[in-house]
Parts: structure tokens; C-alpha cells; sequence
């Protein structure tokens, strides 16, 4: 495990900062069941972290170029707002506030880094008051590529006059972990484990095999149970 100072944090939202992913992994349970199309923890996973264009791409992929994967992700995008609705708020990961009170005291710098776009960003943050939470965000269509190409956590890096060696990257997705190997950051997997909210295993089958989840934890640095627990990480770094 790296004993390299910790100088700056670079957070993902969707799933580690704002529990978006629940929400996200519903919506493609509603769409699988009126389209079609087997959805499981192994697709959310793969799909998770990726640019709008990039989901699609890999939605035809998964299930072929014959099936209107277009249509498919434009219900899953309607179909989250209806969620968001139903439930009125997005709803913070445990220990993000400790976590961000931490840097904060600290005078650690830090950053939003999301795939997702920055006025769905603000959108999703404005429902739990944390719009000025993050003085530094970088979405994802302001980068040409999305993780797992570094270049988001990059930018961020650069916004905030960091070396991505003393950076830490928190994320919930293989392809942000992957993205931040890449850059050269620390990285730290916090599981969002949505696999309690079912599957569907019947439909269009997915045509390739995908990995689990569990699998991205021996990828990182570091493996902490929620956001407070990476406080300690960035204690123990430093001291």
C-alpha cells in the first residue's frame, strides 16, 4: 500500500459523493424491463464513470449494433429524473460531510471530478445544498476524454496546481480507478454495491463477459468502507 503523502483529493459524484447511483442503477432496471434487456450489477459497473457518448457506445457493444441502444439510454436518462422526483432528493454518501469538514480543517485542496455533465452536476448537488461545497469541478463535457483516459482527473489536478503523485482519487467505478492509475494518482475504491436492488436475467443477453464488481478493489491504493473511513487514510498518509 502507497506511503505517499496525500497533498490533495479528487472526489467522483455519482455514487461516492451523492448516492446517484441507486438511482441511475433503477433506471435501468425500469428500462430493461420495458425494452427488454438484462441489466445486473457487472453492467451498471461497466457503464459507471463514462461519458454520455461512451455509454452509448458500450451499450452497443454489450448487446449489438442491431438493437436501438439510443432509445434504451434516452428512457434511462428520462427515467432517472423521475426517480430523482419520486424521491425529492439525491441524497449524500456516508461520511461525505466529515470527509469534506476534514479537508477543509486541514486546508487540503479538493475537487469534483464526474463524468456526468456540469449542469446535471449542479442539478443533483443543489438538492442536497452542496452547490458551494466544491470550490474546483471539472464534468465531463468539458474534457474530450472520458475515464478511463485520466484526462478529467488531470485537469482537476491542474485546476488546483497539484502532482497527481501526492493526489488522491475517490471513486466507485472500474474506469475511474483505471483513469486514475493511469494519470499517476493514489486511488481509493469505495464500493456503491447496488446488487440488493435485484436484476433482470432475462431479455437480450449481455454478449460479453463482464467483470464483478468486488474486482476493483486489488486495482487500487486503497479500499475504505465510506468516505470517513478515507479521513483515516489521509491521516495516516501524512503523519
Amino acid at each position: 500500500m502507497s506511503q505517499r503523502r496525500i497533498r490533495a483529493v479528487l472526489l467522483d459524484m455519482d455514487g461516492l459523493t451523492l448516492d446517484t447511483e441507486s438511482i441511475c442503477y433503477d433506471a435501468y432496471l425500469r428500462a430493461g424491463r420495458k425494452f427488454g434487456f438484462q441489466v445486473n450489477e457487472r453492467l451498471h459497473m461497466d457503464l459507471g464513470g463514462r461519458t454520455e457518448p461512451e455509454i452509448v457506445a458500450e451499450l452497443k457493444r454489450l448487446f449489438g449494433d442491431d438493437k436501438d441502444v439510443r432509445r434504451w439510454r434516452s428512457y434511462i436518462n428520462h427515467q432517472k429524473g423521475v426517480i430523482l422526483r419520486e424521491r425529492g432528493r439525491a441524497g449524500k454518501k456516508p461520511g461525505l460531510l466529515e470527509l469534506l469538514c476534514y479537508l477543509g480543517e486541514m486546508g487540503i485542496p479538493y475537487a469534483l471530478a464526474s463524468s456526468t455533465e456540469r449542469e446535471r452536476i449542479h442539478e443533483l448537488l443543489a438538492t442536497e445544498y452542496l452547490v458551494h461545497a466544491f470550490p474546483v469541478i471539472v464534468s465531463g463535457d468539458m474534457v474530450a476524454h472520458g475515464k478511463p483516459d485520466p484526462e478529467i482527473f488531470q485537469v482537476a489536478a491542474a485546476r488546483l496546481g497539484v502532482d497527481p503523485a501526492e493526489t488522491l482519487v475517490l471513486e466507485d467505478a472500474r474506469a475511474g480507478i483505471e483513469a486514475a492509475r493511469a494519470g499517476g494518482f493514489q486511488s481509493a475504491f469505495v464500493l456503491d454495491d447496488v446488487s440488493k436492488r435485484g436484476a433482470i436475467g432475462d431479455g437480450y443477453p449481455i454478449l460479453a463477459d463482464l467483470p464483478s464488481p468486488q474486482d476493483v478493489g486489488p486495482l487500487a491504493d486503497f479500499t475504505p468502507h465510506d468516505l470517513e473511513e478515507a479521513v483515516a487514510i489521509i491521516k495516516q498518509a501524512n503523519s
